[in-house]
């Protein structure tokens, strides 16, 4: 299985849309070299393993306390 997707094979795959990533980014529950990269061409990739295991509990929630 591949570890890496482009973001809209991502967006296919779960049924999430580009917002909603872009989200995640932005709030800091996605980590850029963990959940995300964004390789030499300005192309999003998403880390399938790494969001499995935070959709899984195993990643920051939130950065709220």
């Amino acid at each position: 299985m591949l570890q890496w997707v482009r973001l809209s094979k991502y967006c296919e795959l779960s049924g999430e849309t580009r917002n909603t990533v872009n989200h995640k980014k932005k709030a800091g529950l996605w980590l850029e070299g963990r959940e995300y990269r964004v390789a030499g061409d300005g192309c999003l990739w998403i880390n399938l393993d790494a969001v499995n295991h935070w959709a899984g509990g195993g990643g920051l929630r939130s950065k709220r306390r």
